[in-house]
């Protein structure tokens, strides 16, 4: 006990030593990455309209949807959270996509979760010649473990044309859900 508090009390020390030697207007905090201004055209109000084409279903199911994407952590994370109608026997769904920038491996991270009990981890990047953000990642849901690839085109400031594409199996070969939809800022 005597060696816990002791040890306790030399870790506070070095903390109080290490920070007493800075100024108070110095930050701690790393330089924000320039590579999340990229995101800043996601930043808004948007309404989308999609039509999905699920395996096994004859016709494409129409959608829409409204989300507010906004920067928080100070500016280190994009959040978007969304609420939709999914067209057909899959009802209204509520999900929240979080991006982010990750200096060491040079590419965007992303994450979702919605209220289909779904969640899936993803990595993006985007091409300043054709202004497509180019998406793929791994789920797991009520479906299973899924994989996903999708682009999203910068049509002008305020619309996006989008596509993803959803399947099962190594790399996700086995498509079961395309989606294709155009979102338009507000």
């Amino acid at each position: 006990m005597v060696r816990n508090v002791g040890f306790t009390l030399g870790v506070a020390l070095m903390m109080i030593g290490a920070t007493g030697c800075m100024s108070k207007n110095e930050d701690m905090r790393p330089q924000r990455s320039a590579e999340l201004d990229r995101l800043n055209m996601m930043v808004g109000n948007w309404e989308t309209t999609a039509e999905t084409k699920i395996m096994g279903e004859d016709e494409a199911v129409k959608g829409s949807g409204k989300s507010i994407s906004a920067w928080e952590c100070d500016g280190w994370c994009l959040v978007e959270r969304g609420q939709y109608d999914m067209g057909g026997d899959m009802g209204k769904m509520n999900g929240v996509a979080i991006w982010t920038w990750d200096p060491k491996a040079k590419k965007y991270r992303t994450f979702w979760a919605d209220s289909m009990g779904s969640t899936a981890v993803g990595t993006g990047r985007y091409n300043e010649a054709t202004k497509t953000w180019h998406m793929k990642g791994k789920g797991h849901g009520p479906m299973g473990t899924t994989h996903a690839r999708g682009t999203a085109k910068m049509i002008d400031d305020k619309t996006v044309e989008w596509c993803y594409k959803e399947g099962f199996g190594p790399f996700g070969m086995i498509k079961f859900m395309e989606m294709n939809g155009t979102s338009k800022k507000k």
